[in-house]
C-alpha cells in the first residue's frame, strides 16, 4: 500500500507550505465539527488532537474551554505554523504541539492509561483497516471513563474520494498522491461496536471548498464509565 502512493509526510508538508497564507486567514475560524464537539468537552479537559495542522481547532478548544491540548502532526511545516499561531493568540500554555505519525504514535498507551478526556481527529486518520485497529486500541486505553472519540472524514460520495483509486479496503489514493480513508455509517458502526464504545451520533456535513461542495461524515463515541 505505502509503495503505491508517494511519501505522505512530504506531500502534506508541501501542501501546508503552499497554503500557508490561506491557513493564516482561517487560523481563528474553527471547523464546524469542532464547534459541535466543544459542547461535549468539560472545562479544563485534556485533549489529544491527531493531525492538528495549524491548530485552529486545538486553539479553539483551549480558548473556549481552557482545554489542555496535545496537538500532533507529522508535517514539520504544519507544526511550525501551529507554533506561530499559538503565539499570536496566546495559547502557548494550553496547546502543546509535537511531531507524531498516527501509524506509530510516540505515546505509551499503558503509561497514559485513562489520561485523555477526548481524542479528536478531523481529516487525519488516513489509515488502513489494520493500522486503524491498532491506533484505536491505543486510543481506547488512553481515554478516561466517559471520554470521547471524535472523528471526521470523507464519505464515498465526496468528489476527492470519487476521483481516487482504491489501494486497500477503505483507503484510496488521490490523483495528487494523497492517501485518504473512506468512511461510511456502516464501517463507523462496526468500528465502534468492535471498540466497545457507545455511539452518540453520526452526522453528514458539507463545506464549500474552492467553488466545490466537499462532503464529510463525522461521529462522536464515548467510553463507558465502568470500562477499564
Amino acid at each position: 500500500m505505502e509503495k503505491q502512493c508517494p511519501d505522505q509526510k512530504y506531500l502534506w508538508g508541501k501542501q501546508h507550505l503552499q497554503r500557508e497564507q490561506e491557513f493564516i486567514e482561517l487560523e481563528n475560524v474553527p471547523n464546524g465539527f469542532a464547534k459541535k464537539c466543544i459542547g461535549y468537552l468539560p472545562e479544563n479537559a485534556t485533549v489529544l488532537e491527531v493531525g492538528a495542522a495549524n491548530g485552529r481547532d486545538a486553539r479553539f478548544f483551549a480558548k473556549e474551554k481552557k482545554c489542555l491540548v496535545y496537538a500532533t502532526d507529522f508535517a514539520l511545516s504544519a507544526l511550525q505554523q501551529l507554533q506561530k499561531a499559538r503565539e499570536r493568540d496566546k495559547t502557548t500554555g494550553l496547546v502543546h504541539p509535537f511531531s507524531a505519525d498516527t501509524k506509530d504514535l510516540p505515546l505509551n498507551a499503558a503509561k497514559l492509561r485513562e489520561f485523555f478526556d477526548a481524542v479528536y481527529a478531523r481529516s487525519a486518520l488516513h489509515l488502513s483497516d489494520e493500522q486503524l485497529d491498532k491506533f484505536l486500541s491505543e486510543v481506547k486505553m488512553m481515554l478516561k471513563p466517559r471520554g470521547f472519540l471524535m472523528v471526521e472524514g470523507k464519505p464515498r460520495d465526496d468528489f476527492k474520494i470519487q476521483r481516487s483509486r482504491e489501494v486497500s479496503p477503505n483507503l484510496v489514493c488521490d490523483h495528487d498522491g494523497h492517501l485518504r480513508r473512506l468512511w461510511s455509517e456502516e464501517n463507523i458502526k462496526r468500528i465502534i461496536d468492535d471498540m466497545g464504545l457507545k455511539l452518540l451520533c453520526i452526522n453528514c456535513a458539507e463545506e464549500e471548498w474552492r467553488g466545490k461542495k466537499t462532503k464529510f461524515i463525522n461521529f462522536i463515541a464515548q467510553k463507558y464509565e465502568n470500562e477499564q
